[in-house]
């Protein structure tokens, strides 16, 4: 009676080998077709632009102010930048304006874009600065005028492992 039923289960189980040989098989096949070419991501930038207000009075007043002998640095562009810079990141606030390496990228008489790079790589910050001919009556020449902040745009790429 033993070996009957070793019979059976072994007129059993021979299929199911041949089914799990034939899948394993066409598995491979499909397998060794298929392109496995690994193409990388791009990473994803994500944008916000600050934009500044201007509100002629104050930046009448701030001119006087500069014209007076008070915050020359308003008149370098670069200063200004780095100045606009630590104020829309608070990681940069402790820094020292000298300390942060901006990049000019244009400068013209009146306008002026500085990019500065985070040092993981993932943050750009560009910084765009004008100085406005309305102050041109007050700062009596264009080298005396002020630079103000016009926007920040500011790029951040996502961090890939």
């Amino acid at each position: 009676m033993h070996a009957i039923t070793s019979r059976r289960s072994l007129t059993a189980t021979i299929p199911v080998i041949f089914r799990v040989t034939l899948s394993l098989f066409l598995w491979t096949l499909g397998a060794s077709a298929m392109d496995l070419r690994v193409t990388p991501v791009a990473p994803k930038d994500h944008r916000i632009v600050l934009t500044f207000p201007v509100d002629r009075a104050k930046v009448e007043a701030l001119q006087r102010w500069v014209n007076a002998g008070h915050d020359s640095w308003c008149r370098d562009p670069q200063s200004v930048a780095a100045a606009t810079l630590r104020r829309v990141s608070p990681d940069l606030a402790g820094f020292e304006p000298a300390a942060l390496s901006l990049e000019l990228e244009s400068s013209q008489k009146t306008s002026a874009v500085y990019s500065f790079h985070s040092l993981d790589g993932l943050s750009t910050y560009r910084i765009t600065l004008i100085r406005h001919r309305f102050l041109l009556s007050t700062s009596r020449s264009l080298r005396q005028t002020i630079w103000t902040p016009e926007s920040v745009e500011i790029i951040t790429r996502d961090a890939r492992e």
